[in-house]
């Protein structure tokens, strides 16, 4: 198991991400705070370093973002693609009722595995 206790991706401080590695599961991606224009770019960072590194198989926990805009979503579309591409998958779990409600008005929650 491997956990990142420092948070290399997080440049902004209203973004938290941390990352579990497991050796036989998906990789536990736990995101909380405001994902907006300022903070995707990190998430994205921490996506691409995951599928890029051979992890594709991931699980991103939402339970704690308290903000999601339109680029956020542009994002879990970018990493599905990525690691459908890779052979693997996400499943966003857990997200908060606002984001939940964006996945479904947005239609996305019949493209990406949301639970």
């Amino acid at each position: 198991m491997r956990l990142l206790r420092s948070n290399p991706w997080a440049k902004t401080p209203d973004l938290r991400i941390e990352v579990t590695d497991h050796d036989d599961s998906p990789v536990l991606v736990r995101v909380s705070g405001d994902l907006d224009l300022a903070s995707v770019p990190q998430l994205r960072s921490c996506l691409a370093d995951q599928i890029g590194g051979g992890r594709a198989h991931l699980v991103i926990d939402l339970s704690g973002v308290t903000f999601c805009d339109s680029t956020a979503l542009g994002v879990f579309i970018g990493a599905h693609r990525r690691a459908v591409a890779a052979r693997g998958d996400i499943e966003f779990r857990d997200p908060p009722p606002e984001l939940r409600r964006l996945f479904t008005v947005s239609g996305l929650d019949s493209v990406l595995c949301v639970t």
